[in-house]
């Protein structure tokens, strides 16, 4: 409880210090230095996770990374840690954000400075889609990586819902490699969870990529199948005790519901 509470005052002030540079830097300066600002918190907040929680994080699989960056990332979101780790090592990617964010003063400049996929929450679901997918063309033509969660929320440790088609239409679309990212990150940092578990590895892993070629049905099922598989085998490594046995449950619920 105590590494937790320093860990999360330091969160919330840091991330406050950094949100009004960033919003300076949005009125004042480049989208470049913008994103700097970004990464400089990403980086930071990850060398709290090591010393305040004395936990570790590992990126296995780097070698399944495109060298120009210019894909399609379809991950697990199990934590608010995976935001974090985007930042810090996946620079000026794009990502889905929901357009009436921009209505705020203080959002709106920061999210267009970023040049993030704004898509209304409200409106027809084939305009949404058309929306996400010119977006997603426009991020990886300029050679940034787009990351989609297919699960379009965040889930509880081991816990998962049927993949969205998204991300399958994205990839049609686009005739570009998708590259799956699992992850055990919710050892460390459990969703909307103000405590955490010090003392604790954690990994998110870069898998192969899947090339061009297959229909949107298939994608989402051969994408959901490696990045579930993976993720519960991190899980495995990563948890135990009555935390793992709560991940297996939850899996093996959410499978069950699929069925």
């Amino acid at each position: 409880m105590i590494r937790s509470t320093v860990f999360n005052l330091f969160f919330y002030a840091f991330t406050f210090a950094m949100a009004l540079a960033a919003y300076a830097m949005a009125r004042l300066g480049s989208r470049r230095a913008l994103w700097r600002i970004v990464g400089f918190w990403g980086r930071n907040m990850l060398a709290a996770v090591r010393v305040i929680l004395a936990a570790r994080v590992e990126i296995r699989g780097l070698e399944n990374q495109p060298e120009d960056g210019a894909r399609l990332f379809v991950c697990k979101h199990q934590s608010e840690l995976d935001i974090i780790l985007l930042a810090s090592a996946v620079p000026e990617f794009g990502a889905v954000a929901m357009q009436e964010l921009e209505r705020y003063p203080f959002f709106g400049p920061i999210l267009r400075k970023l040049d993030l996929v704004l898509v209304p929450v409200e409106g027809a679901r084939a305009r949404r889609t058309g929306e996400v997918i010119e977006g997603a063309r426009r991020i990886i033509a300029a050679g940034r990586p787009m990351v989609i969660f297919p699960e379009a929320t965040l889930m509880s440790l081991g816990a998962k819902e049927r993949y969205r088609r998204g991300a399958g239409r994205i990839y049609a679309a686009l005739g570009v490699e998708a590259v799956p990212v699992a992850s055990s990150l919710g050892v460390i940092w459990p969703r909307r969870e103000w405590l955490k578990h010090p003392n604790r590895n954690a990994a998110i892993e870069v898998l192969a990529p899947i090339a061009p070629g297959l229909d949107v049905e298939a994608f989402t099922s051969e994408i959901e199948n490696r990045i579930e598989t993976a993720t519960m085998r991190l899980i495995r490594e990563h948890a135990t005790g009555a935390v793992l046995a709560a991940a297996e449950n939850r899996h093996a619920t959410g499978a069950a519901n699929e069925d």
